[in-house]
């Protein structure tokens, strides 16, 4: 007897395993962030990047004059020239709008999966899938903040997607 009986002898559906509900409320809470952050970012881009160009102008001055160490000083040259390559207005809104995409599609991903339907597993992996790209093709491969951005993300997207894929057999 797979169903269990409620008050009243009306069968209920199939039980939700603790795990995924875990999964399914932390990917709402992260999904719902990563939304509002994706608009306050395409609406905020240009104001961002004036902001954060200021900055690290001023770091760039700061370490060739402070750096003594020629290699240290070309790593750090390299970390603020991929960082610049990203305040680009035109590359926030980019990111933003991938972002976006990625996190409806793991939001409307973890809602059905939530609801025990098999279909979400494939939104929230393709969602995933988005966010692990995004970084790559807005800012280049060989960005290291991208990089940087890339395996954060990927660690986690990935993870998340193995716990998930554990549940699948309570799914439909």
């Amino acid at each position: 007897m797979d169903n269990v009986q409620q008050s009243g002898g009306v069968p209920a559906g199939p039980q939700r395993p603790t795990l995924l509900t875990v999964l399914c409320i932390l990917t709402f809470i992260a999904s719902a962030w990563g939304i509002i952050s994706g608009i306050s970012n395409y609406m905020n881009a240009d104001i961002s990047s004036q902001i954060a160009g200021t900055a690290l102008d001023s770091a760039k001055e700061q370490i060739s004059k402070e750096s003594d160490n020629a290699a240290a000083s070309k790593m750090a040259e390299k970390v603020i020239s991929g960082a610049s390559e990203m305040l680009n207005p035109a590359n926030i809104k980019k990111n933003a709008l991938f972002s976006i995409l990625a996190n409806i599609l793991t939001l409307g991903g973890a809602f059905l999966m939530f609801q025990l339907k098999k279909m979400g597993f494939w939104a929230y992996v393709a969602g995933t899938g988005i966010a692990i790209i995004t970084p790559l093709v807005v800012y280049g491969a060989s960005n290291l903040m991208s990089i940087g951005m890339t395996a954060v993300v990927g660690f986690f997207g990935i993870l998340f997607a193995v716990l998930y894929s554990l549940n699948l057999k309570y799914m439909h």
